[in-house]
This record gives C-alpha cells, structure tokens and sequence, in this order.
C-alpha cells in the first residue's frame, strides 16, 4: 500500500503533481537509487520532465515523503 505522508501531499498540491503520477514513479521507475538512511529516490520521466519521489518502506507500505518536478535527471 502507497502511503502519502501530510508533507507529500501539501507538496502535491503546491508543485501541481497528481497522485497517480507519484504510484506510477514509484512502481514504474526509470531510475532508482539509495537515498540518506533508509529512503529511496526514484526518477520517472513524463514527456520532457522527470518526477523525483523519495520515499521509504515500512514492512508492506510505502511512505511517499516528498516529489518534485526536475528538468534534469541528476543521479
């Protein structure tokens, strides 16, 4: 289960990002990587631009803390 914490979705709103385009980054990723402590950061690249969500497991849930909008993809 995808969880959206109350940071993502306050960032959502504000950044114009839609939930589905965040599900689809995480299940979907072009790019994946390791973040700080027991995060992740994947990158999806939608037309032109690439959505950059960091989250983290919780045993079966995924904890969406935050996406943004990137022009390019820097690893």
């Amino acid at each position: 289960m995808i969880i959206f914490s109350t940071h993502s979705l306050v960032k959502s709103e504000q950044r114009n990002i839609r939930k589905e385009l965040v599900v689809k980054a995480v299940n979907k990723p072009d790019y994946e990587f390791k973040g700080r402590g027991d995060r992740r950061i994947v990158y999806k690249k939608f037309s032109r631009i690439y959505l950059k969500v960091i989250f983290r497991k919780e045993s079966k849930n995924i904890i969406i803390i935050t996406q943004h909008w990137d022009k390019t993809f820097k690893p």
